[in-house]
C-alpha cells in the first residue's frame, strides 16, 4: 500500500493538467470575487484570526473543489483502460491495498495545490496583520475541517467513473457539487449547510467556536445568513441541519469518514463483480 501511495503521489504530482487547471480555476475565484479576496484579511481586518481563516476556508471550498474532483475521475479506471491489471497482480500487494494506496497518493496529491493556497493566504495574513496564531487556526482547520470533505470527495470521484466515463461523470459531479454545497437551502431542497455536505462548516462553528461577524463588511461576499449553521425555516431536509455543536461537529466528521469507507468499500465489491 505504501508502495503504491507513493507510486500514485508522485504520477498525479508532475502531471501538468493538475496545476493548470488548480491555476485556472484558481484565478476564475480570483477575479470573480475582488477586490475581496485581494485582501488577506477577506474584509476582516480587526478580527480574530479563527475568523478570518474561517472565512478564506469558505472561499476555498467553492470552485476548487470541483477541480479537485474532476482531476482524480480517471485515475481508477486507467488501469483498466491500459490493460495493466494483470501486471499489478504479480506485485507483492494485493488488490484492495492497491486501491487504498491509490486513493490516498492520488487524493493526497491533488489536494496539494489546495493546501498551498490556503495556508499561502494564512501566511499572508499573519505577516500583513501581525497574528501568528493564524497559522495554528488554518492547520487546525485544514486538518479538522477540510480533509475530511476532501476525503469524501475524492472517494466519490475515484469510484465514480466505474459506473460511467469519467468525462460525463465530470459533468454530474460538477453538478452535483454546485447543488450540494453551493445553492442555498432556501432556493431548492439541497444538502448544503447539512451533515451530508462535504463542505459545511460544522467543525468551525461547533468545535472551533466560530460565529459570523454581526456586520460584515460591504465587499463580503459571505454574510452571516449563508453561514447559519442551525435549523433553517421553511427549507427542505430541515433535519439534516441540526443546530452546529461540538457534538454534531463529531457527527459530521463521522459522517463523512464513514461515507468515505462505504465508497471505497462499494468500489472494491464492484471490481471483485467485474474483474477477472
Amino acid at each position: 500500500m505504501i508502495a503504491t501511495f507513493r507510486y500514485e503521489f508522485r504520477m498525479q504530482i508532475r502531471r501538468p493538467a493538475l496545476w493548470i487547471v488548480h491555476g485556472l480555476v484558481h484565478a476564475v475565484t480570483v477575479v470573480s470575487l475582488l477586490p475581496m479576496y485581494l485582501d488577506p484579511t477577506l474584509g476582516r481586518a480587526g478580527d480574530a484570526p479563527k475568523t478570518a481563516m474561517v472565512a478564506s476556508a469558505s472561499l476555498l471550498m467553492t470552485l476548487p473543489p470541483m477541480a479537485y474532483g474532476c482531476l482524480i475521475t480517471d485515475r481508477l479506471v486507467r488501469d483498466r483502460r491500459l490493460g495493466v491489471g494483470e501486471l499489478l497482480d504479480t506485485t507483492p500487494a494485493g488488490r484492495t491495498s492497491r486501491l487504498i494506496g491509490k486513493y490516498l497518493g492520488v487524493c493526497a496529491a491533488t489536494a496539494v495545490p489546495l493546501a498551498l493556497a490556503y495556508i499561502g493566504r494564512a501566511v499572508a495574513y499573519a505577516i500583513t496583520e501581525g497574528e501568528p496564531a493564524a497559522l495554528g487556526w488554518a492547520g487546525a482547520i485544514l486538518v479538522l475541517a477540510l480533509v475530511p470533505g476532501l476525503l469524501f470527495t475524492g472517494a466519490l470521484a475515484l469510484a465514480g467513473p466505474l459506473l460511467m466515463p469519467p468525462i460525463p461523470f465530470q459533468v454530474l459531479f460538477v453538478a452535483y457539487w454546485f447543488w450540494g454545497n453551493v445553492v442555498p437551502p432556501t432556493v431548492m431542497p439541497t444538502l448544503t449547510h447539512s451533515v451530508l455536505s462535504p463542505g459545511a462548516k460544522y467543525v468551525a462553528f461547533g468545535l472551533l467556536g466560530h460565529e459570523p461577524v454581526p456586520e460584515p463588511a460591504p465587499h463580503l461576499v459571505i454574510v452571516p445568513e449563508s453561514m447559519r449553521y442551525a435549523p433553517w425555516p421553511d427549507a427542505a431536509l430541515g433535519f439534516l441541519r441540526p443546530e452546529a455543536t461540538p457534538a454534531v461537529a463529531c457527527l459530521w466528521i463521522g459522517v463523512m469518514l464513514g461515507l468515505t469507507v462505504c465508497v471505497l468499500f462499494l468500489a472494491r465489491l464492484h471490481a471483485l463483480r467485474t474483474e477477472p
